[in-house]
């Protein structure tokens, strides 16, 4: 190979580098967060204590909207006493904002949900339920795990009717 094609190959090789890590560079934290939540959702609509395990940080710890807080066993035990009505309920986690600071990122995000079912007379209803939290991700190993969920608010609405509604 000649010293020319040779120059050329190399200076197109930099050019895909360049364009690749501007890209990586560029990605959106939203985006990537979003993934991470609903690979974390699939583990726990799967009830695989493995998986969302492995997504946690040792030390995690979450507050739910009545104050009370669950360590990552807890999180892992409880997935066994979780209803299989919750699989139908397909949980959608949208993350509303990221401040990343080094291996540290809070996230501020906002999870929906909505099943139907029966109520008391046989009518079906619909029962939405909105969760806003505030997360705090930290990156070990290559990989973001969730140290601190808090949720911040929890609104539930029957069929389009605020009936519960609560803020920390």
């Amino acid at each position: 190979m000649s010293y020319s094609t040779m120059r050329h190959w190399l200076a197109g090789g930099a050019m895909i580098v360049a364009v690749a890590s501007m890209a990586h560079a560029q990605e959106d934290p939203k985006v990537a967060f979003e993934a991470r939540y609903a690979e974390m959702t699939g583990a726990m609509l799967a009830k695989d204590g493995t998986k969302l395990g492995a997504m946690l940080a040792p030390e995690f710890e979450s507050t739910d909207i009545r104050g009370e807080t669950h360590t990552r066993a807890n999180m892992i035990e409880n997935l066994a006493k979780m209803p299989p009505e919750m699989a139908e309920m397909k949980p959608v986690i949208k993350v509303l904002s990221v401040k990343q600071s080094g291996d540290t990122a809070s996230v501020e995000n906002q999870m929906t949900m909505q099943i139907k079912r029966p109520d008391d007379n046989g009518q079906e209803i619909t029962l939405e339920i909105a969760m806003t939290g505030a997360d705090t991700w930290v990156q070990r190993g290559g990989a973001w795990l969730l140290q601190k969920s808090v949720q911040k608010e929890m609104t539930v609405s029957k069929d389009g009717e605020v009936v519960f509604k609560q803020a920390n």
